[in-house]
């Protein structure tokens, strides 16, 4: 089992259900894990599908999608940022 974090406007699209997902054997990687959320939710999805995103694995930032992911992972899904 993992832990996903849908931060802002993903937070407020994602379903409750995928905080804590058990996530099938083959759904080892970030893309693959990004692949599951479309198919589990379409509008989440498309949503990150559409929008620049960061992910962070265990509170570090991730760039590369084919990073392996493990039990117990947080992943934390980030949306741009804004500020001044």
């Amino acid at each position: 089992m993992v832990h996903l974090v849908f931060l802002g406007k993903f937070g407020d699209v994602a379903p409750d259900a995928l905080a804590r997902p058990v996530l099938p054997g083959d759904v080892r990687t970030l893309a693959d894990l990004k692949a599951w959320i479309a198919a589990q939710s379409p509008p989440l999805g498309r949503m990150l599908a559409a929008t620049p995103l960061r992910l962070a694995v265990n509170q570090a930032l991730v760039q590369d999608l084919s990073q392996p992911i493990a039990a117990g992972d947080e992943i934390a899904f980030l949306p741009p940022m804004s500020g001044g």
